[in-house]
């Protein structure tokens, strides 16, 4: 498939653009240390932002770490709903994508919506849905296996919203790592790059045609057409038309994703839980051989505003360029590698945090040290930066 050639793609030129070699496949201490010198923020400004609730929106200054990489390890919580529970029926189906949701929710924390999970009951409430994860400042939980449904996705439960493609009859010489434009026709049928394909778009209760499509698009892929030279069909994934957002969906939420809730109660320092989120996806990526094209919105599967404060505020692709970084930073350690962050300033913790506001523009320092322990081999490399006052501040965890 495509889709999943673009991974070794965007890798190959995050690799070029950190001078890293690609001649061998045992980088050195110097390699792996050019890599996290050009993730590194020379100058940390804060920026504010609208968080959006239903209890009602604030503005919150959203402060980088002074690195794309989070220095901590991903320690899961397991909190499993039982299995047969009406919101974990157990059914498996292998996983195509990640889907990302912040909760919405101002008051409750990561560990409290892992216990509605898994009890399904909020307060009195019977509690429906579900999702695999959530994570916040007070950690990362676990409540429904990775491989089973769940019901965060808003796309439907039953067989018939399971991913799947279609082939559409248009046909290209070239292989292209670039999505193709799809729109739908004026007599209902999908267009791709203008040229009119063989499969339907779904329509709404009424049989009108539908022509708004959700912001990430529908799922496509290239694949060879068996006996032809350089000639490739479009497959297009299965899609929906949800009445109650207004937008054409694809198929394959609940039943192939992998659901990722995010807190954002306030008073929590959302930037650290953006890379916790981060260093999960790129796990997850890992685990399931995925691509950074495979992690989506929730609104790609309902076209429901979510995650809203991420979409909100333009920091979708901000998100997407942490989860490459800490995924590049993943094969570093499955290759033996180990990171060390160690902070020389009041203003950072050990994982590169800011934790202490300042009044003016202030000199940060720090060291990082990389070890190879295959060879022994380690260096150590001194750092720093620019910290600027803030407009006002939101207390984060040490």
């Amino acid at each position: 498939m495509l889709n999943k050639k673009l991974i070794s793609i965007t890798i190959f030129l995050l690799m070029i653009s950190s001078n890293i070699s690609l001649k061998s496949n045992t980088p050195s201490v110097n390699t792996v240390m050019n890599f996290i010198s050009s993730q590194l923020f020379p100058e940390i400004r804060p920026r504010h932002i609208t968080v959006y609730t239903t209890s009602g929106d604030w503005d919150y200054l959203f402060i980088p770490s002074v690195s794309k990489y989070l220095f901590e390890e991903i320690e899961i919580v397991e909190n499993l709903a039982p299995k047969g529970q009406h919101n974990r029926p157990g059914n498996v189906y292998d996983k195509h994508y990640i889907c990302i949701h912040d909760t919405g929710d101002a008051n409750i924390d990561a560990k409290r919506w892992s216990e509605i999970v898994r009890d399904g009951k909020h307060g009195q409430t019977i509690y429906a849905a579900s999702f695999q994860y959530v994570i916040g400042n007070d950690g990362y939980f676990h409540m429904i296996p990775d491989n089973e449904i769940a019901y965060h996705a808003g796309d439907g439960h039953t067989e018939a919203s399971i991913f799947g493609t279609i082939a559409s009859g248009v046909f290209t010489h070239e292989l292209k790592d670039k999505k193709p434009i799809i729109k739908v026709s004026e007599d209902g049928y999908y267009l791709i790059n203008g040229e009119k394909s063989g499969i339907k778009a779904p329509t709404n209760d009424k049989g009108e045609i539908i022509t708004k499509i959700n912001d990430l698009g529908i799922y496509s892929e290239l694949r060879k057409v068996e006996g032809e030279e350089n000639k490739y069909e479009y497959y297009l994934g299965r899609t929906w038309y949800n009445d109650e957002f207004g937008y054409i969906s694809n198929y394959g939420g609940n039943l192939n994703s992998i659901g990722i809730e995010m807190s954002i109660k306030n008073g929590t320092d959302l930037y650290y839980s953006y890379q916790r989120m981060a260093k999960l996806s790129a796990k997850l990526m890992d685990t399931f051989n995925l691509t950074i094209d495979d992690v989506v919105q929730h609104h790609y599967f309902s076209g429901k505003n979510c995650p809203e404060t991420q979409r909100g505020n333009g920091l979708w692709g901000y998100f997407k360029s942490l989860i490459l970084n800490e995924y590049q930073m993943l094969q570093y350690k499955k290759m033996g590698f180990s990171f060390e962050f160690i902070s020389e300033s009041e203003y950072i913790n050990e994982k590169g945090r800011i934790i202490k506001p300042v009044d003016e523009k202030t000199l940060i320092e720090y060291k990082i040290k990389v070890k190879d322990n295959n060879t022994g081999n380690e260096l150590k490399k001194e750092f720093n930066g620019y910290l600027y006052p803030k407009a006002q501040w939101i207390n984060t965890p040490t």
